[in-house]
């Protein structure tokens, strides 16, 4: 059988739909299949285990927003600038493409080194040796930019507060009235609110 990449792209996008709302678990080969508007021979011919097509699905949605995220950030702005990006990009892919995070707290349950491995990847794919958000954190400290921090309790906060309101949108729009995290004015509110909260603690 000759192999066409349209189908295989039919089947990566079908499969994407298909495991962000039910998992890798809940997920069946012939729900994807009818979802591609393929036999499940077919979808066997291409990907032959579930295992093998999530993987490739996980790992093409996550690159794709570590290469958004990374590819935004300018090491030489000054701090207060290449912190307003971070956030603004961070929070976008968030919001914009929830499924990664459903990608990744499965992935999570049962491959955390995997995910490791691709944020490492990615880092060194962008020419660093390290966490670059670390690096610029502590190139800020020694350049008198900020007040001394702690930079891995800094990128723990950073994220947290980045991550937190999305991941637990079905709670926390349900204990404060009115909160739609999925909103436009939300998204812009927040970016400006971590901001401000972060730079008015740790500017000079």
């Amino acid at each position: 059988m000759a192999y066409d990449s349209q189908v295989e792209q039919k089947i990566i996008l079908a499969a994407s739909d298909v495991f962000t709302v039910k998992g890798k678990g809940g997920a069946r080969m012939q729900e994807i299949a009818d979802r591609a508007g393929i036999n499940k021979a077919l979808l066997h011919y291409y990907f032959r285990s579930k295992d093998k097509l999530f993987r490739i699905v996980f790992e093409r949605e996550f690159q794709s927003m570590l290469n958004d995220l990374f590819g935004a950030l300018n090491m030489d702005a000054p701090f207060d600038q290449f912190l307003q990006i971070f956030i603004r990009t961070y929070i976008k892919n968030i919001a914009v493409r929830k499924n990664i995070l459903r990608f990744i707290l499965w992935e999570m349950q049962s491959n955390t080194q995997n995910i490791a491995e691709h944020f490492l990847d990615a880092f060194q794919s962008k020419g660093f040796t390290s966490n670059p958000i670390i690096l610029r954190i502590d190139q800020a400290v020694t350049n008198d930019e900020i007040k001394p921090v702690d930079p891995k309790q800094f990128v723990l906060s950073l994220i947290g507060m980045c991550i937190f309101p999305f991941v637990a949108a079905p709670i926390v729009e349900k204990i404060i009235p009115g909160l739609n995290t999925g909103d436009k004015q939300f998204i812009k509110d927040r970016e400006k609110e971590i901001f401000n909260l972060i730079w008015n603690g740790i500017k000079k």
